[in-house]
């Protein structure tokens, strides 16, 4: 488990999945959720995934096998006057569920479907 800075002051969530033997583009894409422009219902979602997430890291994180995948989390904080970014590692074998739907549901289509309600 690590420690998360306070999930109100995060403005940016970077999702990732790395690892593996082969570089595959589509599996390797980053979704950006700007917490500030996201419905209520997807922040409570990704801050939901993340708590989530960091339960299940270990401190120090091992080494990724060879062909073992995983969901790198980045959290931009912005707190005045600076700004800081955390980064953890997710094994895609652990990963929860919800996070593993937010990686495969782009940040965009869920935008969308917000501002069409």
């Amino acid at each position: 488990m690590i420690d998360l800075p306070p999930l109100d002051e995060v403005e940016v969530v970077r999702l990732s999945r790395e690892g593996g033997l082969a570089y595959i583009p589509n599996l390797s894409r980053v979704r950006i959720f700007e917490l500030n422009r996201c419905s209520t219902t997807l922040r409570g979602q990704v801050c939901q995934a993340i708590t989530q997430a960091s339960q299940i890291v270990q401190t120090p994180q091992p080494a990724n096998g060879g062909d073992q995948r995983f969901f790198r989390v980045e959290l931009d904080v912005r707190t005045q006057p600076h700004a800081t970014m955390y980064s953890f590692e997710v094994p895609e074998a652990e990963a929860p569920l919800m996070l593993v739907a937010l990686w495969q549901t782009p940040p965009d289509e869920e935008l969308n479907k917000a501002e069409e309600r």
